[in-house]
């Protein structure tokens, strides 16, 4: 458990352009907070958990540990490149893509920065083409991180490393965790059972990260589930993550491709709206678990539906579906940029 301390902030220039680094209960050593540079107001002595911070941070070249998940198709070149520019790693969420649509996504968010960003892929929604030419789009185009869920990738994970690719698999058990170490993963990511979209486990976070932290060392952990806040924020990394992997939050953004009305149901909804479903989700195999907000046309037979809305959808889908969204969402008041989301991410006692 790390101690509590002073908090530090530390505002840097890049490009011309500001953005915040704000460090919330301690400078992370190696990162410019704990280097001396102006700003800096407090260090304290290093812990292992700062160690798996910045583990993380040098491992995917970002400056502070937000990491944008996936999102299923409303993660497109916008999202992934502001938040990647306002210091965090964002993804792009390829899952249901063609292989030209990934290398497409991928030119067009290096032409929106210069900063590190991921693709997360997904095997069983793999696209027209399939899992394996996603992949290999991916790794042509070699962007910094390359995140993975809902399979094995015990030959998948060597092969981006490879091709010099950071590699995250996205994990629902202790059981999970230690496989994708033992497969090479650079790092892991623990969801709790509090996510939005779909669920690979059983367990809530509070339970299932320092357990995951614990089994792999030194293997950094990102911390998924329910984290919409800097007080969620501030939890995970003193519980040990080396970062929050969030989603539903970046789902109400200004640059996501989530539909108006999907953004409105996720601002409307309280932490008791979600429910952990088992019956049919757009393009999954029947069964396949997720974490959902009801919606509330009971009489329309596409309530038992769930799924995202993109900008592109039909309004009635946005309306009817029961549409994902994690236990976090009573903490989203508006729709925000992704810049000010990062920030405020990081900043303790301000909203999200």
């Amino acid at each position: 458990m790390i101690s509590p301390c002073k908090k530090a902030d530390f505002v840097s220039m890049r490009a011309g352009k500001s953005f915040y680094l704000i460090l919330m209960q301690f400078p992370f050593p190696g990162t410019p907070a704990a280097s001396g540079r102006q700003g800096t107001r407090s260090t304290i002595q290093a812990t292992p958990a700062m160690h798996s911070v910045v583990r993380a941070l040098a491992l995917c070249g970002n400056e502070a540990p937000i990491y944008q998940a996936g999102l299923g198709g409303v993660a497109g070149p916008d999202l992934a490149a502001a938040v990647s520019e306002a210091g965090g790693l964002g993804h792009l969420g390829c899952i249901r893509r063609s292989a030209a649509d990934v290398r497409l996504w991928i030119r067009a968010t290096r032409a929106k920065t210069d900063r590190p960003f991921g693709v997360n892929l997904v095997p069983p929604g793999g696209g027209p083409d399939g899992f394996e030419a996603q992949l290999q789009v991916v790794l042509d185009e070699r962007p910094k991180v390359l995140s993975l869920f809902w399979g094995d990738f015990a030959q998948v994970i060597p092969r981006a490393k490879a091709a010099g690719i950071v590699t995250m698999v996205q994990i629902g058990s202790v059981a999970e965790a230690r496989k994708a170490a033992r497969d090479g993963a650079d790092m892991v990511i623990a969801q709790g059972i509090e996510s939005g979209g779909h669920v690979r486990g059983k367990v809530g976070l509070m339970a299932l990260l320092p357990a995951v932290v614990e089994a792999i060392a030194p293997v950094p952990v990102l911390a998924a589930g329910g984290i919409a806040d800097a007080a969620a924020v501030d939890a995970v990394l003193r519980m040990g993550a080396a970062g929050a992997w969030v989603g539903t939050r970046f789902v109400v953004s200004h640059e996501s491709l989530a539909h108006d009305i999907y953004k409105q149901r996720l601002i409307e909804a309280g932490t008791d709206d979600t429910y952990h479903g088992h019956f049919y989700s757009y393009g999954w195999k029947l069964g396949t678990p997720y974490r959902a907000i009801r919606s509330r046309e009971r009489w329309n037979p596409y309530h038992l539906i769930a799924g995202g809305a993109r900008r592109s959808d039909d309004e009635k889908h946005a309306r009817s579906f029961s549409v994902y969204g994690g236990q976090g969402v009573d903490k989203i008041r508006e729709i925000l940029s992704a810049r000010e989301i990062v920030a405020r991410l990081l900043q303790r006692g301000s909203g999200a």
